[in-house]
């Protein structure tokens, strides 16, 4: 199957590719630096940007799948984004405009946003509201866009990510429940990649957590 990853190269993004390629896919990837993705035979690295119409009009066609793993950088001290803060809205509609009606979406947002607003503890909300409020506005802007399309979807909102390990124990909750407040972004890709080979949700969002 052809795949192309949008965000390859932020933690859930390269998770996602390396996984899609140990499955045998054929992956895209449209990114600004290529160098931070390593070199395989069935990996197709295009240097661009989501923001571009141009370039994302120049990679998309002819695919199957498309993940969006876009998001919002930050400086080394935590606190300064390094690009545009409207990256996921933004990167989502160049895509939308120019995909195939055939073309299956899986876009990695984030719990608490859309259809699990209401799911989301006390602390939570207010750790978003303090912390996280551009964001996830950017998020809900991004799911609202993919929502409208005509194109299958399937919305995936992990939890709090760590950079652990693949446990394959973690919960997909179509009904939009968590289990636990944290979940590895290996095992985010194993449910993206389980969902392209046998696609279970169909114009859903799933919330993930370990």
């Amino acid at each position: 199957m052809k795949i192309i990853v949008f965000g390859a190269t932020g933690g859930t993004g390269r998770a996602t590719v390396e996984k899609l390629l140990a499955d045998g896919h054929q992956v895209t990837a449209l990114v600004r630096d290529p160098s931070k993705l390593p070199a395989d035979n069935a990996l197709t690295v295009v240097k661009g940007d989501a923001l571009s119409a141009e370039d994302v009009a120049r990679v998309l066609p002819g695919h199957d799948v498309c993940v969006i793993s876009l998001g919002n950088s930050r400086s080394t001290q935590g606190r300064k984004r390094t690009i545009n803060p409207h990256i996921c809205e933004y990167g989502t509609r160049n895509i939308l405009a120019v995909a195939e009606p055939g073309l299956r979406l899986i876009a990695v947002t984030a719990f608490g946003i859309g259809d699990t607003r209401d799911k989301k503890s006390f602390l939570f909300s207010i750790a978003a509201a303090l912390f996280m409020r551009a964001i996830l506005a950017d998020k809900e802007k991004q799911e609202a866009a993919i929502k409208a399309a005509p194109n299958d979807f399937v919305l995936v909102q992990p939890v709090g990510l760590t950079n652990g390990p693949a446990t394959g124990n973690y919960l997909a909750s179509a009904d939009r429940k968590a289990r636990k407040m944290t979940i590895s972004r290996a095992d985010v890709a194993d449910f993206i990649a389980k969902e392209i080979a046998s696609p279970e949700h169909h114009r859903q969002t799933v919330a993930l957590s370990g």
